[in-house]
């Protein structure tokens, strides 16, 4: 029984400590850290709505995504590609090559410093984002299928070591299990709750 108590106690120092060495070199590194993945992050959304808009106006962009739905359709309709053939070498050339960098890049930072969440940022970083939706955890999102599996078994550990809540796990786990189902949602801080007439998911995290 004493050596069972005895391990365990060394088991939590060791998980505490290394906690605390990733917050450490974390903090060190902020400045550069959210340099790059800001970079990333703009690259991924910048690329996106290039698809969609036809436009790296972001403002303009802005602007488009403001609209109620009916007029948005309508002028992503008026502004969409003649030949779905460049949207797919845009895809092909441009976006989904970086995926793959990100998702690797993104990877080794959370290997090495924890999942760096926007929270978790500004607990070190005093300036304002370049773009107030900046959020790291986008271009995680945007992982390819064939990273899922490792994403899925990463992303437990953070959740097991506090650096990511219960409710962003499970969002990513619908997305690293395909969408198919709400389920991994529901087994991680979401539920199907009524308002006004209409059954949405909901967060039960704080």
């Amino acid at each position: 029984m004493k050596y069972t108590f005895l391990l365990i106690s060394f088991f939590i120092l060791n998980t505490t400590h290394a906690q605390s060495i990733k917050d450490s070199i974390f903090k060190e590194d902020i400045v550069t850290l959210v340099e790059e993945m800001e970079f990333m992050y703009g690259y991924d959304q910048m690329l996106r709505e290039y698809t969609l808009y036809q436009t790296f106006d972001k403002s303009d962009t802005d602007r488009i995504e403001s609209l109620p739905d009916s007029l948005n359709v309508i002028e992503i309709e008026k502004r969409k590609f003649k030949s779905d053939s460049t949207v797919k070498f845009i895809w092909q050339k441009y976006i989904l090559p970086k995926d793959i960098e990100h998702t690797e890049r993104m990877i080794e930072i959370t290997e090495k410093y924890g999942f760096p969440s926007t929270k978790r940022i500004k607990m070190y970083y005093e300036e304002e984002f370049n773009d107030p939706e900046f959020n790291p955890y986008i271009l995680l999102i945007h992982a390819p299928k064939e990273y899922w599996n490792e994403l899925i078994t990463l992303m437990k550990n953070e959740l097991d070591n506090n650096r990511i809540s219960k409710c962003t796990y499970g969002h990513m786990l619908w997305h690293f299990t395909g969408r198919k189902s709400f389920q991994p949602m529901l087994d991680n801080g979401y539920e199907m709750v009524e308002e006004n007439g209409k059954t949405i998911l909901k967060s039960t995290c704080q």
